[in-house]
């Protein structure tokens, strides 16, 4: 009687134990050599401004590549590439993207990578293991109308004097335990057009 009542107590401990698989990508990548399933590339963004009449005209032209394993790439059913600009002067203004159908989107760009037009996508032989880069370049088109041309003008000189780091993430979906979303960073500099 005591081996079943103990039974009795202990099962709902070794149940409760199991591990949870949910939905969040883990954060350690599988390794081949030093890369990664996944790995963003970016160099310096630069964001090019101007100011015609009362207007503040911004234009953010991303360029970043992304190295995917191929192997990784054939069984998912979308790579997705975020841009975070919280912490982005870049942050204060709407923008306006073109979509890989024309449309002109306010405030929204498409992170599939299913649904945006890459610029180059090639494979690369990395440690004896098959790559594809993949070149992603869209803009971001910032616009402000401002009271005066002084005040836009000094918004302006204002961002020069300033220098941002952009975050970008990328995962694959759908996401399992192999796999987990890359981020790196990129130095955001502002330049008069």
């Amino acid at each position: 009687m005591k081996k079943v009542l103990l039974f009795a107590l202990s099962a709902p401990a070794f149940v409760s134990c199991k591990k949870d698989k949910g939905t969040t990508p883990p954060t350690s990548l599988p390794v081949t050599g030093t890369y990664a399933a996944l790995n963003i590339k970016t160099t310096g963004q630069v964001v090019k401004m101007s100011v015609t009449a009362n207007m503040l005209n911004l234009i953010y032209n991303e360029d970043v590549t992304l190295l995917l394993d191929s192997d990784k790439l054939g069984q998912s059913w979308a790579v997705h590439l975020k841009e975070d600009f919280s912490g982005t002067q870049l942050s204060n203004f709407d923008y306006h993207s073109m979509t890989k159908y024309g449309v002109n989107a306010t405030n929204w760009v498409d992170d599939n990578l299913n649904n945006i037009v890459i610029h180059s996508s090639k494979d690369t032989l990395i440690n004896n293991k098959i790559f594809v880069k993949k070149r992603i370049t869209r803009s971001f088109i910032y616009q402000k109308l401002y009271k005066s041309s002084a005040d836009a003008t000094m918004v302006l000189n204002q961002m020069l004097k300033q220098t941002d780091i952009l975050t970008f993430s990328s995962y694959y979906a759908p996401t399992d335990p192999e796999t987990a979303a890359a981020v790196n960073t990129a130095k955001l500099t502002y330049v008069k057009m």
